[in-house]
């Protein structure tokens, strides 16, 4: 069908785009409203970078639904919490307080680091990796706080695939965990950022996503909303042979040809004929 002659090109374009770039790149992308679904080194580990704070957000919703906390609760960041890295709240004066659900949202929206490691301490890093585990989530590991340059030279790397980003937003969109924990999940991911997928998509779709990024690594994971063929998707990248404005250019052109398929494919039939905009009187 045509259908899958749209897959089939969308794979090959994107294997040509993969063994172009100069270093390792891998991706996943499915339909959430069929079993279309495409992978290029899908299983491939690679390090999470921010995307791992998808898992975070998740368990900080589970705990408030078990009643384990209150993420309303005000807290208070002194000097001696300050990370490094991405973030705000390390460069604010004064001692700032948040709910903890600010906090959640600092991580996602401007990968706060502070924020990161509070709410990793909060949730407990063994009790994450138990709520991944019982996702079915095996290659996925949260292994370390936010730059610990230590832990980082030790190899003690957070590690996920394309497959597996994709399934977790596969889950959260299905109801798992719980609707509710899912609902909130994907709420603070859809907030507008500055991120690859959405600089590749733009802002007239709703896109609920988390990228992230080191040195020689870069991903983005998300749901894209169309109208009639939301997908998920994910792009990691490490090995970098280039510097980070060409490596980050490379996400973006690969996102926008995905894209362009998924668009052509929500846009269309099964025949591949362009749906009406209006239905005729």
């Amino acid at each position: 069908m045509g259908k899958d002659s749209i897959w089939k090109q969308l794979e090959e374009n994107l294997k040509n785009k993969l063994a172009s770039f100069e270093g390792v790149a891998g991706l996943s992308v499915k339909s959430l409203t069929g079993d279309e679904a495409l992978s290029i080194k899908g299983n491939e580990v690679f390090p999470t970078a921010s995307t791992i704070k998808i898992h975070i957000l998740t368990k900080l919703f589970s705990m408030e639904e078990e009643g384990q906390i209150n993420l309303s609760k005000r807290v208070r960041f002194t000097e001696s919490m300050y990370g490094s890295g991405s973030g705000v709240i390390h460069f604010l004066e004064n001692v700032p307080e948040f709910t903890i659900l600010d906090v959640a949202i600092l991580m996602m929206l401007v990968s706060d680091n502070t924020a990161t490691n509070f709410c990793i301490d909060l949730a407990g890093m063994e009790d994450i990796n138990d709520l991944i585990q019982d996702m079915g989530l095996v290659e996925t590991k949260l292994r370390r706080k936010m730059m610990d340059p230590a832990a980082i030279n030790r190899g003690n790397e957070n590690i996920s695939t394309p497959n597996e980003l994709v399934a977790i937003m596969q889950k959260l969109h299905d109801g798992i965990p719980s609707k509710s924990v899912s609902k909130q999940v994907l709420r603070i991911m859809s907030k507008p950022k500055s991120a690859y997928i959405n600089k590749a998509i733009g802002s007239d779709i709703t896109i609920a996503n988390k990228p992230g990024g080191m040195d020689k690594v870069r991903g983005d994971t998300g749901i894209v909303y169309l109208s009639n063929n939301p997908y998920a998707v994910s792009i990691m990248s490490n090995f970098s042979m280039v510097d980070s404005i060409s490596q980050e250019n490379f996400i973006i052109d690969v996102i926008r040809t995905i894209h362009k398929s998924m668009e052509i494919l929500d846009q269309t039939n099964e025949f591949g004929l362009g749906l009406p905009k209006t239905l005729p009187l």
